[in-house]
């Protein structure tokens, strides 16, 4: 898939003497999926490689013949003269002492022919992470982390947390959706998408680290990337994800991201804890009805408890101005909390949305709803000096120190 409109733009520059490979590198490289890869082939053979075009490469492939010496020797020159360019040593010949001189010559990664495009996909991955460490004040820009919360289930926080992610992206902000649903999350079903990976690897991978993360991720067509929940196995109870993990999942998407949305459940599991516990907003989404309201009460009062109340903002989904429903004034003076937003009740909307996984904002009606989520995107504190991730992680070593 390349050049679709919220796909990432990476230029490749393919190095040769064999114009076959170097082509059918090309065509794959055109194939890979959430990147538009602009690449051009240069035989390097024919003379020297001309400086700025390396320069100005993201990814440097450089084909191996059967005499790799011409090549080593091209990977040092860029290695040298380019050093912010990824260089990928591709050769027919995978022996190990072909592979230890093209890492020697200064190549970062090395693939054996024929290519798998799921390595190569991987590559690009890396290269895209690289690129946006390196970005000026990339270092110092700290992702916010925004939380819905349902204290008691149905109330609509799934539908909440799409289509909120896809007024995130859409207003410029690089957003990634976190499942944290591990009875049953369904995000990526309201999204219409399969993803191939989800928590459970994440969870269970000896090395985690933003190249591996990001390759977890799947994204939509409208640029949002989503870490999707597992499928419980059957006979398994839901994934155990440990506060730890979830801290570390969010300390890196930290410096990749600017907004983590997490969807949850309202049960008290230990990822929950650490996502609400660790988030610049939290969205408790209600109903105007006696049971939603007291779970959301009891709710509160933990938050209060864990000393995060001050990011708490009541949002009440399903509202339809209807003398049945606890009035809007008598729900804030229950929760001692002021009413965020009034989400207007639209059940044709929702239920065709999330049947055909389409945004609220492409199906009948669904604009008024639509924009009343949107609305949520302001209204969010100022980047604060520290991440509240990092906070977290010193909480929860202090909460070790204590118990120890």
């Amino acid at each position: 898939m390349n050049g679709g409109p919220m796909d990432e733009t990476l230029y490749a520059l393919c190095l040769s003497t064999d114009p076959a490979v170097s082509s059918a590198v090309v065509a794959m490289l055109a194939r890979i999926p959430s990147f538009a890869v602009t690449a051009r082939e240069l035989d390097y053979q024919l003379g020297p490689i001309e400086l700025n075009d390396v320069r100005e490469a993201h990814l440097a492939i450089v084909i191996l013949g059967d005499d790799p010496s011409t090549g080593l020797a091209v990977i040092e020159e860029v290695h040298k003269n380019a050093p912010a360019t990824q260089v990928l040593a591709v050769a027919s010949n995978d022996r190990h002492e072909t592979i230890v001189r093209a890492l020697r010559a200064g190549a970062d990664e090395f693939l054996p022919l024929p290519l798998d495009p799921n390595a190569l996909l991987k590559v690009c991955i890396k290269v895209s992470a690289l690129r946006r460490a390196a970005k000026p004040n990339g270092g110092a820009q700290h992702a916010q982390v925004w939380v819905a919360y349902g204290a008691k289930g149905g109330v609509g926080v799934t539908t909440l947390v799409a289509n909120l992610g896809i007024a995130l992206q859409a207003a410029g902000r690089r957003t990634v959706l976190l499942d944290l649903d591990l009875h049953s999350g369904d995000l990526a079903l309201f999204l219409n998408l399969n993803p191939g990976y989800t928590l459970r690897d994440i969870a269970t991978t000896k090395r985690l680290d933003t190249v591996f993360l990001q390759g977890t991720m799947i994204r939509h067509r409208s640029g949002l990337e989503l870490i999707a929940a597992p499928v419980p196995l059957p006979g398994e109870g839901p994934l155990a994800l440990t506060s730890e993990q979830t801290l570390a999942i969010l300390k890196l998407l930290d410096t990749t991201h600017q907004a983590v949305l997490i969807d949850t459940t309202s049960a008290p599991l230990d990822a929950t804890r650490a996502a609400l516990t660790n988030a610049e907003r939290i969205f408790v989404v209600t109903e105007l009805t006696l049971p939603a309201l007291r779970a959301s009460l009891r709710a509160l009062a933990w938050l209060q408890e864990e000393g995060v109340e001050g990011a708490v903002e009541v949002v009440v989904n399903k509202y339809a101005n209807r003398p049945w429903e606890v009035s809007p004034a008598e729900a804030a003076k229950t929760l001692g909390v002021p009413i965020r937003a009034l989400l207007p009740r639209d059940d044709a909307a929702v239920y065709t949305a999330v049947n055909s996984g389409l945004p609220l904002e492409e199906v009948k009606g669904g604009t008024a709803l639509q924009r009343a989520i949107a609305a949520l995107v302001g209204g969010e504190e100022a980047p604060r000096p520290e991440s509240a991730v990092l906070k977290g992680f010193r909480r929860l070593f202090s909460a070790t120190e204590r118990g120890a």
